[in-house]
């Protein structure tokens, strides 16, 4: 193994190139199209054949999530090293559930088929490290609610005796702040709310590059640096606006190297990059508010973070992971709420955009210290979910 750099085409995930197939079709949220297509089956067909018989497949490779696994067959070694990153690998003889085939010397536009049936993803025309990834994610996240299990597009750490979850999409600061030199990470991405606990589904870390210094990203700058020495680092578009990085988890000194059960959640974060400036730095919310924000996921979408994406752009990603959710947004929502319920967790809507009074984006330091504050003050924040979810309505508006 030796430490890659890849620059691939295109430089982000392409979600709207996406399409499920088989009878559990059916039990996907056909109110958001955009992110879950239904293909037809002879297509499907065709591109399973296309696939199969390319000739220049690797060694397969297996791996473990939570509650699923898989077996991959890639023709891309850099793939190969990114999932050995980013993923529990596990013995040649045990095969996984699903299969994966993965192929990047087929000229053609991105193109992601996932049968649901047959539990089976296609992905060819991208070599984009991510999509293989998400499209995990997006398998899991359809898996686990049937064993009353939630799984969870955040950052997940301990600190100073409390176990915290941190939810946002890409370029909202989840990995950076839950990457924080005084936390022990426990995921900075993904992972699953079991009646047992909090549990990782990734082993691995897929970082963002950019501004990347010792002073502001103590953790990962550290974790890299360890990476490169270990012959384990991928560097992927150094020169794009979505330069990426990946190592496994265990480069992180201050993170937890295996997989286990963690307490339930004391403290949960939602961050909005809000490019508007109309939330403050941080309010404390409950019940119809904590549903409500969940189920939108108001935010900003960054440059590089999906293919054709080159500016800063307000959205709407429920569940703060709409491409990567595909059930109905409310099965997702009452599970964490019954979650929050049973288990008594704080929340918290953090704004790490713009700041209402100077229209500048809050600092990082800043937005470190009044997320520490709110997790160890023994004065609460005052409930302001009635005056933030007026807010939202408002904003969401005009999305």
């Amino acid at each position: 193994m030796t430490n890659i750099s890849i620059t691939t085409h295109p430089t982000g995930r392409s979600p709207e190139n996406k399409y499920f197939f088989g009878k559990q079709a059916e039990q996907l949220d056909l109110s958001r199209p955009k992110f879950n297509k239904i293909g037809k089956g002879e297509d499907f067909a065709n591109f399973y054949a296309l696939l199969q018989n390319q000739k220049n497949y690797l060694e397969p490779m297996n791996f473990e999530t939570v509650g699923t696994n898989f077996t991959l067959y890639t023709n891309d070694e850099r793939h190969k090293q990114f999932v050995w990153n980013m993923f529990k690998v596990t013995a040649e003889d045990q095969v996984g559930d699903w299969t994966i085939y993965h192929n990047t010397s087929i000229k053609m536009e991105p193109l992601i088929h996932i049968h649901l049936d047959k539990k089976i993803m296609l992905i060819a025309g991208t070599t984009f490290l991510g999509e293989i990834k998400k499209g995990v994610f997006g398998i899991v996240s359809f898996e686990l609610p049937k064993f009353d299990i939630l799984p969870m597009h955040c950052g997940a750490f301990t600190y100073r005796g409390t176990t915290n979850l941190m939810f946002g999409l890409s370029g909202t600061g989840k990995t950076t702040l839950s990457s924080d030199p005084e936390y022990k990470l426990i995921s900075d991405d993904e992972v699953a709310w079991t009646n047992m606990g909090i549990r990782m589904i990734e082993t691995g870390c897929y970082a963002k590059s950019e501004g990347l210094t010792p002073e502001t990203h103590e953790t990962i700058f550290n974790a890299v640096e360890i990476a490169r020495q270990r012959d384990t680092l991928v560097e992927e578009n150094p020169e794009a606006a979505n330069a990426r990085l990946s190592y496994p988890i265990s480069c992180i000194e201050n993170a937890y190297h295996k997989r286990g059960n963690f307490h339930h959640a004391d403290n949960i974060f939602f961050l909005t990059m809000d490019a508007e400036g109309v939330f403050p730095a941080i309010s404390r919310i409950s019940g119809k508010a904590v549903r409500r924000f969940f189920e939108t996921g108001y935010t900003s979408t960054m440059p590089g973070t999906e293919a054709g994406v080159t500016e800063i752009k307000r959205t709407l990603s429920p569940c703060y992971g709409s491409p990567f959710m595909p059930r109905p947004v409310k099965e997702y929502s009452d599970l964490l709420m019954k979650n929050i319920e049973k288990h008594n967790s704080n929340v918290f809507l953090v704004n790490t955009g713009m700041n209402p009074d100077t229209q500048e984006r809050f600092p990082l330091d800043f937005t470190r210290n009044t997320i520490k504050q709110s997790i160890l003050t023994e004065y609460p924040l005052k409930d302001t979910s009635e005056k933030v979810l007026k807010t939202l309505e408002q904003v969401i508006e005009g999305v």
